[in-house]
């Protein structure tokens, strides 16, 4: 899911500040209110110190493609990892985007009453009008076609993208999109991770969305492959010009 403003129309966008905070290989593309980059930055800040002093301390943390078991007194951010790793089952690190874009997003409710916030394609948000999100896909069939309708009801909530086909993160599956909407962004991001490794083919796509679907917290979820598409759960499909 990338955050453009031809990807994201609002009510409200006119009213709302787009900007950047980019640390390291974190790089969020956020709209809020005002201008929050410093108290943006900070709070990545914290949560990449945390996710990386984890990392020192075990380092399949970072490597692991299936699910760990974890104790201990851990940052909530590693917690949500490793359990929605387990629920996915995938590695923590699947939910790293995901978890980022929420706790900023959290953070940044203290200051602004509406917060969106893109991760690398994983994007949480809290509205207070509607938006219309796109999913990006270099698929010909259905690439710029693919517009979801997010209420503010819904919300907040996270919408995540895995692929087969398009970007660096690591994959599995054969899918040119996988979305997955769900109440948590950890959780987004590992099921969005665990449907697409899922999609090998066609035949394998009822699977990949029964999966993605039977994991509670997850409201609904997307899939693209080749000239197929999927779609179950709570997903409204819309054109990018809707009001």
């Amino acid at each position: 899911m990338n955050y453009k403003s031809r990807f994201y129309r609002s009510q409200s966008s006119e009213r709302n500040v787009v900007f950047n905070v980019k640390l390291d290989t974190t790089d969020l593309h956020i709209a809020a209110e005002r201008n929050l980059y410093n108290e943006a930055y900070l709070k990545v800040h914290e949560l990449r110190v945390e996710i990386e002093n984890h990392i020192k301390e075990r380092d399949e943390f970072l490597y692991s493609l299936k699910p760990l078991n974890y104790d201990g007194n851990l940052h909530p951010i590693i917690v949500d990892m490793y359990e929605a790793g387990m629920l996915a089952g995938v590695g923590p690190m699947a939910a790293v985007a995901g978890a980022i874009a929420e706790y900023t997003g959290k953070e940044l409710l203290k200051f602004s009453r509406e917060v969106i916030v893109e991760n690398g394609g994983d994007t949480w948000m809290r509205l207070l009008s509607p938006a219309i999100a796109g999913i990006y896909t270099h698929n010909l069939y259905f690439k710029d076609k693919l517009w979801l309708w997010i209420s503010p009801e819904e919300t907040p909530c996270s919408l995540c993208t895995s692929s087969g086909t398009l970007g660096h993160s690591l994959s599995f599956g054969k899918a040119d999109a996988v979305t997955v909407i769900a109440e948590n962004g950890a959780l987004a991001d590992a099921v969005a991770t665990g449907a697409c490794n899922i999609v090998q083919d066609e035949h394998s796509m009822e699977h990949a969305i029964d999966y993605a679907m039977s994991i509670e917290g997850v409201m609904g979820c997307v899939i693209v492959y080749r000239d197929v598409l999927a779609a179950k759960g709570s997903v409204e499909f819309c054109s990018p010009f809707d009001e």
